[in-house]
């Protein structure tokens, strides 16, 4: 796939590192200035809970920026219930028409890319990313050969790790799931279906990439709850609930973020675009590291170093690569990341670390 080609669409609507793990490792302190990967929004929105003076949203994915400012825009003129109703969270004959009615608050590009694609807007923004139909292809069409969708469901309910564990393993972990499982999450299928198969070309080893996923998925359920956990519930019901909302989207924290969405900026480009004028105090890195080969990592490294005051802060996920920012720049708080991988809600990835300069 040419490069022009892989930043022509929405690859994701949402995000899927957890966002209540960012919080409690960047420790945000109020006229803090940070930068934040954009993706589908959700994270850099929750971050605005810490009140910082500003984010720098920056994405190379132009579209993705799109998506992002009309989630803003959504929050900021549309009641609670009908951002929930518009994002596709609840059911709705009316999203275009609540579409149009943004319109003068929308940039002309943002606004002429969904005009231009209204069926996105009518299946509801969360709903449209590449890896979201990847999951909607898994849940509607794989997950009925392993177990039941009811079943699912009660699985998505249950809060007890001893209860998800047994569960887990009567009713879902069979031989058929097994082997679905590996293949599913595998390269091929998830470097097709769900994200790209470049993101796989600097990884060190792609023996069992979904044995790995299944790994932690094992692990996840024997360490967070299934009840509140918004990343489970998308997969395997389809949507977001009440109990499990994206922490950006739970209603005792909507009218903060609506009062600071002011405090965002977006930036279309990647790291090495930004300014070096600028000084942040946290980032918000996702996996970005992992795609590069070493040269480049190397590059964004330095960049780091040039655009990071003296005591920033940085987290920092690894899906299936191994990407560590060099110990002489930056100080990883090993037994920190670990505490609170172990409440990580999102299974995809391999670890999480915490940084400071």
């Amino acid at each position: 796939m040419k490069t022009r080609d892989k930043f022509s669409f929405i690859r994701y609507s949402n995000c899927w590192e957890d966002s209540k793990i960012l919080l409690e490792a960047l420790q945000i302190k109020g006229g803090e200035v940070g930068l934040s990967i954009a993706g589908g929004g959700d994270n850099t929105l929750a971050l605005l809970l810490a009140n910082p003076e500003k984010i720098y949203a920056f994405d190379v994915n132009k579209t993705q920026l799109y998506l992002m400012k009309l989630k803003m825009t959504a929050i900021e003129k549309l009641s609670y219930d009908e951002v929930l109703a518009f994002f596709g969270i609840r059911k709705s004959s009316d999203r275009l028409r609540t579409f149009f009615s943004l319109r003068e608050y929308l940039d002309e590009e943002s606004y002429q890319y969904f005009n231009h694609r209204r069926e996105l807007i009518t299946r509801g923004i969360i709903h449209i990313g590449k890896f979201e139909k990847y999951f909607q292809i898994f849940r509607k069409l794989v997950c009925p050969l392993f177990c039941r969708a009811k079943r699912l469901h009660q699985f998505c309910s249950l809060s007890s790790f001893t209860k998800q564990r047994h569960f887990y393993k009567r009713y879902i972990n069979n031989l058929r799931f097994r082997m679905i499982f590996r293949v599913f999450f595998g390269i091929k299928v998830m470097g097709s279906l769900g994200r790209d198969k470049s993101f796989y070309e600097n990884l060190e080893d792609k023996s069992d990439v979904g044995g790995d996923i299944k790994k932690r998925f094992e692990f996840g359920i024997s360490h967070s709850e299934n009840r509140s956990n918004p990343y489970l519930s998308y997969i395997l019901r389809g949507n977001f609930t009440k109990n499990a909302l994206p922490l950006y989207l739970v209603k005792e924290n909507f009218s903060l973020i609506r009062e600071r969405l002011s405090k965002i900026q977006l930036i279309h480009g990647s790291l090495l675009d930004i300014s070096e004028r600028e000084r942040f105090d946290f980032f918000n890195l996702s996996d970005i590291f992992e795609y590069m080969n070493e040269e480049d990592f190397l590059k964004n490294v330095d960049k780091l170093e040039k655009i990071s005051r003296s005591g920033a802060r940085f987290a920092i996920w690894n899906m299936q690569n191994k990407r560590y920012l060099p110990d002489d720049s930056f100080c990883l708080f090993e037994e920190e990341s670990k505490l609170l991988f172990k409440k990580n809600q999102s299974y995809f990835y391999r670890d999480f670390s915490v940084y400071k300069r």
